[in-house]
């Protein structure tokens, strides 16, 4: 029989009863955390798709509270254009200024091209008068030739419309609006020009409307009705482009994937969807499609003739009918269904609130629903558990790594230490025990500080760990995925704000260097988007003016006089005066002293106060010209009389004579001066008719050849006959143009060049007259056009400020460019584009 020593036997034993429990432990607390994986992963996934959901559901209650919007900004226009008085330009006016943009795919198969244009917001505007008679009808823009009693509803575009009637009862201010009219159009129609799949269509064949009419009434009668169509493509846009999974908007979305969003009314009907056939519609007859039902035969459902009605849509899943039902009253939610594709997807659904016209009734103009495919939806959670189940996998191998080396430490402990770690052991016996019974936070008090207190610091630690670990890890997912949502928002807010705001913006460090310039900046500045940190004086090198005034700003800060500054800058660049006004403003981030500058620029502000202020003061001239004009002009006339009379009668002494002769002379003169104060004062209306410019150059040019010819003047003409018609008074550009031929002769009189050319560019009629006379002194230039102002020491000093008045009555301009010694050129410039009415 073997014996063993006692050394052996406690050994034995200590060894018999550490590794047992460890093997234990070992086991149950891997079966444990595998418990604790499942849990946490089903709940994770569980709160994940609860977030998506609700994610879905706002986004849908988003798309609604925009489309709301949409449609109250559509009655703010009808209200706006039935202000206007009713003709077919400013009809026409109004419909080309509504535009929005259209983003669409144009081509097939493999060469598709996304599109994305500006187009009319309205496809049609029209003012009836009572009855029923469309006066003024704008289609596509333009004015069209048929007009039809609508009062007749087969004589509307889809034949029962009754729109007329319905509005023609409403108080004035009232609105009425329509459901979706359009032609019903089918998967295999002709018109939808479909080789492969409906995300090939070049652009959307289905074309329908929603009318909103508005009665003008006075004193209760009603004189007319004011209606607008809205283009039915411009509501697509608030589902066509939604990607449910993911952030990037698309420009058409995959139907097939489930991964869509569509729109319908209140009466369940489809009016925004990726298949077209599924929106409603009528036939060529005026009436509706019928809706895809369980009746629908099969040659229409072959045929692709299956309008959409989510009420009558519980064949396909009981909760489509279920969403219309919910949306009228006014709720929200999220549902699982499957498309007529087959798809089983995750839809979220909203009501878009709206009370005007037939839509009162739910206060409901219909629903967003936004769609996901169940596996993408379930994609994040599943990525999440996946990544649970690798951690748990990680820790557990090092556990495995824990208690490997925690035997190799007790078998040695053991043989070392046999004596001393007995009753030890038995208390880690016991915690070990507790651990298996359920209780993951035992404590383990051993006093003693050798290796088998170790050991048990090791298990309190190492328990103690696991628990922590767990919940750091749960506290870690929630917090990234809740800093990183409001980190994307405010970065998001912020480039927004500082990039689309009309101010100019630059800010600099404590080194003066700019950090960030925004849009508005660089266009004001002419310069490109700084793409690192540079110094404020290399950026604004060509800006010497801001320089200055920087400089001085950041000297006065850094002698602590002030922490703000704010100053209008004047400056000349290419010609033009600029006035802009800058600000400079303290930043205080993380202790840092940064600086915010402020552009604005407010030419064209301040150049409208300076034309208003000269039309004030030539206003005023003109009517105390006219008041001196008509007190002057009765008294000379009697004066000259009385002179004439008096000449006649010294007939035998002809120096009294001469004398009186000369003071006829200069009466004929003051009269000439009164003539042209009043045309200045009360200038004609203009007679305006369509005149071609080559006829009115050559007969200025007429009537200055001889006196040319005279002085010695070398005439220079650039005018070519085929110059486009303006509607003008020939007569009076023919007086602009003698008035400003003659003042260049009258500059050369010992002889020079005399040039006129005529040119049509951007719009606009260029006549340039250039002579080599003396030129005009610098600081005459801003007078040449003040009425009474000349330097030539004769003259009454009112040509060009007549000149001038005649030019921007046509809203033209007149510009001078001299240089004293080389001479000067004068530039008329007037818009090809006028009303004949003036």
């Amino acid at each position: 029989m073997l014996r063993l020593g006692l050394h052996k036997k406690v050994l034995g034993a200590l060894l018999l009863l550490s590794l047992a429990p460890l093997g234990f432990l070992l086991f149950n607390s891997q079966h444990s955390l595998r418990l604790v994986e499942e849990l946490l992963r089903q709940q994770t996934t569980q709160a994940l798709d609860n977030q998506a959901s609700k994610a879905l559901e706002k986004r849908a209650q988003m798309v609604a509270v925009q489309v709301t919007a949409f449609l109250r900004e559509v009655e703010g226009d009808l209200l706006d254009l039935a202000l206007l008085p009713p003709s077919e330009a400013t009809y026409r006016d109004f419909s080309r200024n509504h535009q929005r943009q259209l983003w669409y795919r144009r081509g097939k198969q493999d060469a598709v091209t996304e599109i994305k244009e500006n187009t009319l917001l309205y496809s049609e505007l029209a003012y009836v008068d009572a009855s029923g008679q469309e006066i003024v009808r704008i289609v596509a823009g333009e004015p069209s030739p048929i007009y039809r009693n609508i009062a007749v509803p087969a004589h509307t575009t889809y034949k029962t419309e009754k729109y007329f009637n319905q509005a023609a009862q409403l108080a004035s201010g009232q609105i009425w609006v329509s459901r979706l009219h359009g032609w019903y159009i089918g998967r295999d129609d002709p018109l939808s020009d479909v080789e492969a799949s409906p995300e090939l269509v070049p652009e959307m064949p289905y074309r329908g409307t929603f009318r909103f009419a508005t009665p003008i009434k006075r004193d209760g009668n009603l004189l007319g009705i004011v209606v607008l169509s809205l283009d039915h493509r411009h509501l697509m846009e608030y589902t066509q482009h939604i990607s449910p999974i993911g952030e990037q908007d698309v420009v058409f979305p995959s139907y097939a994937s489930g991964n869509y969003a569509f729109m319908f009314d209140d009466q369940g009907w489809m009016i925004a969807h990726p298949k077209y056939w599924d929106i409603r519609g009528y036939d060529l007859d005026g009436r509706m499609v019928p809706a895809y039902s369980e009746e629908t035969s099969t040659e229409d459902i072959e045929a692709g003739r299956i309008p959409f009605n989510l009420l009558s849509a519980s064949f396909i899943h009981p909760n489509y009918p279920r969403v219309a039902e919910a949306v009228l009253r006014g709720e929200s939610g999220v549902v699982e269904t499957v498309n007529v594709g087959g798809s089983n997807k995750i839809m979220a659904y909203a009501p878009i609130h709206y009370d005007t016209g037939i839509y009162q009734p739910h206060n409901i103009f219909g629903g967003i629903t936004i769609g996901a495919e169940i596996d993408q939806f379930h994609q994040p959670a599943v990525a999440t558990s996946h990544l649970i189940r690798q951690q748990i996998e990680e820790y557990l191998d090092q556990s495995w790594l824990v208690i490997s080396l925690t035997v190799v430490f007790v078998i040695v402990s053991a043989y070392l230490l046999s004596d001393s770690i007995v009753r030890p052991l038995l208390s880690l016996t016991e915690a070990t025990r507790r651990m298996i019974r359920g209780n993951l936070s035992p404590e383990v008090r051993v006093y003693s500080n050798d290796e088998v207190g170790v050991l048990s610091d090791s298990f309190n630690t190492m328990v103690t760990e696991l628990n922590s670990r767990r919940r750091r890890l749960l506290q870690t997912l929630q917090a990234l995925r809740q800093s990183r949502k409001e980190i994307i928002r405010e970065r998001n807010f912020k480039n927004t704000v500082f990039e689309n705001i009309e101010t100019g913006l630059l800010t600099f460090d404590a080194e003066s260097m700019v950090t960030s310039a925004n849009g508005s900046a660089c266009r004001i500045l002419r310069i490109g988007q700084p793409e690192a940190d540079r110094s404020w004086k290399e950026l604004l090198i060509e800006w010497p003016e801001l320089q200055e005034v920087l400089d001085r700003w950041f000297s006065s800060s850094s002698a602590g006089k002030s922490n703000s500054f704010q100053e209008y800058v004047s400056l000349k660049r290419k010609g033009r005066s600029l006035t802009y006004r800058m600000a400079l403003f303290p930043l205080s981030f993380r202790r840092q002293q940064d600086w915010l500058l402020t552009l604005e620029d407010l030419t064209e502000r301040v150049n409208m106060r300076l034309q208003m202020a000269r039309m004030d003061r030539l206003a005023s001239l003109g009517r105390m010209s006219a008041g001196i004009a008509h007190e002057v002009r009765n008294p000379l006339t009697g004066v000259s009389l009385l002179l004439d009379d008096l000449h006649d009668r010294l007939l035998d002494k002809e120096n009294d004579q001469q004398l009186i002769r000369q003071a006829l002379g200069e009466i004929e003169r003051l009269e000439s001066l009164v003539s042209e104060m009043l045309h200045f004062s009360s200038q004609p209306a203009p007679k305006l008719t369509r005149v071609r410019i080559a006829e009115v150059v050559h007969d200025s040019l007429l009537l200055v050849r001889k006196q040319c010819q005279l002085q010695k003047v070398t005439l220079t003409e650039r005018v070519t006959d085929d110059l486009p018609e303006i509607v003008l008074d020939a007569d009076r550009l023919k007086q602009v143009l003698l008035n400003l031929l003659n003042n260049a002769l009258e500059a050369m009189p010992d002889g020079g060049e005399l040039s006129i050319a005529v040119d049509v560019a951007d719009g606009n009629l260029s006549i340039s007259i250039a002579d080599s006379g003396v030129g005009i002194p610098p600081d005459q230039l801003s007078l040449i056009f003040e009425p009474f102002f000349t330097s030539k020491g004769h003259g009454t000093g009112l040509g060009l400020a007549i000149s001038y008045n005649i030019v921007s009555d046509r809203g033209g301009e007149i510009e001078f460019e001299s240089e004293v010694g080389v001479g000067t050129t004068v530039i008329v410039t007037l818009p090809l584009e006028q009303s004949v009415s003036g």
